[in-house]
């Protein structure tokens, strides 16, 4: 039988991204003058190898000329918003987000991530970044929210995150809610060697000003070359007053990081807009869903964070024999996060990677045309989906059957936005 939960966004969170969505749309568009939108496709190219290809322009002032940010208002903007939404919105699946009022957004370019905390019930927003041409888009995009009905009060201030002076930007004895980066810090010390450890000695410096039960949120793309850096810094943040609440099902080490050295990432169905899809076509980029990775910690003694570290660190095998797989469930409930797209094996079985809830990867499979594995819905599962199964069989180390015994139940399917 099927748990089937949360398949799609509900219709007033849906309309507000599109009104966001519209007012950065617009915002573009008066930067854009009478430029014809091949034009603009063509700098939406551009924009993208120079981050995504040969990464010429990461770390690079590309939002102060008005082409590059008109690409990124018009296209980047609401990627950006719509990931963000998709994060918030699992988290608050998994009854992990905490109340929002406040955000503080490091590394925010023109705000779309504050954008998107506002949807879920973020007020004040203070967003920091290096561009004033970005801020200044910020500004006049919350603006227009406001005429919308969408209130978010931002305050704006320009710094070089990489001077590590931020907690100077904020008031006294300010506390957040929410501190979110979004596509940001794989920008910061990309080619230093010690980018890891710079990374993680930024965002402590940060955590003063979050709030006890606030959330730490990080987005990068879910390329292989910001996603690996990604699990390590998780990895080196992970403490007695950080707990990891996603898209992990624990606070063990990362075992896809420690065993299988590849990406993960979280994929979302979308409905793109139309100008993203037409925008998309023109600079003949692929956007026919979201990808992102990401993770997302509670800080302090409110969510009780330093209790879930310990228990889950002390559960059962520790993590270093956990990361290599080294654990295998000889009863009981298989339970953890879909990481894989199914894979068809030679032996014609369907076949899933699990982070398992004990910190260790495994698989699980089926026959392809199993009829009981059909209705189950074994073979409909898809990354990120949040699955405990029941009476499986064991296969080998870390290797799991969905047999005739078994029993699944998804206790949550990944937003469709």
């Amino acid at each position: 039988m099927r748990d089937m939960v949360m398949q799609t966004i509900d219709d007033d969170l849906s309309k507000n991204i599109g009104c966001w969505h519209s007012i950065a749309h617009s915002a573009g568009l008066k930067l854009g003058g009478h430029a014809r939108s091949q034009a603009i496709a063509e700098e939406l190219r551009a924009l993208q190898r120079g981050l995504t290809g040969e990464r010429a322009r990461v770390a690079t002032d590309y939002m102060e000329e008005r082409g590059a940010l008109r690409a990124y208002l018009l296209y980047y903007w609401t990627i950006s918003l719509f990931e963000t939404a998709a994060v918030l919105e699992e988290l608050r699946a998994r009854r992990q987000l905490p109340e929002i009022r406040s955000v503080l957004d490091v590394g925010s370019g023109p705000g779309p991530a504050a954008c998107a905390a506002s949807l879920f019930g973020a007020e004040r927003a203070l967003l920091v970044d290096k561009s004033e041409m970005a801020l200044d888009a910020a500004r006049d995009i919350a603006s227009a929210g406001k005429l919308a009905g969408l209130r978010l009060e931002v305050r704006t201030e320009r710094r070089d995150l990489e001077d590590f002076s931020l907690l100077r930007s904020t008031p006294q004895g300010a506390r957040f809610d929410l501190i979110v980066a979004s596509h940001a810090l794989n920008e910061l010390w990309h080619e230093d060697p010690h980018r890891i450890e710079l990374r993680r000695d930024f965002i402590r410096t940060l955590l003063p000003t979050l709030r006890d039960g606030g959330l730490l949120l990080i987005i990068e793309p879910s390329a292989h070359y910001t996603s690996i850096p990604l699990l390590k810094l998780r990895d080196s943040l992970l403490d007695a007053d950080l707990a990891c609440i996603g898209p992990c099902p624990h606070s063990h080490a990362c075992p896809m990081l420690a065993r299988e050295g590849r990406p993960c990432f979280s994929e979302w169905e979308w409905r793109a807009p139309a100008s993203i899809v037409d925008l998309a076509e023109g600079a003949g980029l692929d956007r026919t869903s979201l990808k992102a990775s990401w993770v997302a910690f509670i800080k302090g003694a409110e969510s009780d964070a330093g209790a879930h570290f310990a228990s889950t660190r002390d559960a059962g095998s520790g993590p270093a024999d956990l990361a290599g797989n080294g654990a295998t469930i000889s009863s009981g409930t298989l339970s953890g996060r879909v990481v894989s797209e199914p894979m068809l094996n030679k032996a014609g079985r369907v076949r899933y990677i699990v982070c398992e809830k004990g910190g260790f990867l495994a698989t699980i499979s089926a026959p392809q045309g199993d009829e009981r594995a059909v209705l189950a819905g074994f073979l409909e599962l898809r990354r990120g989906d949040l699955i405990e199964v029941d009476g499986f069989e064991t296969r080998g180390e870390g290797h799991y059957g969905f047999g005739h015994s078994a029993v699944l139940r998804v206790s949550m399917r990944a937003p469709r936005l």
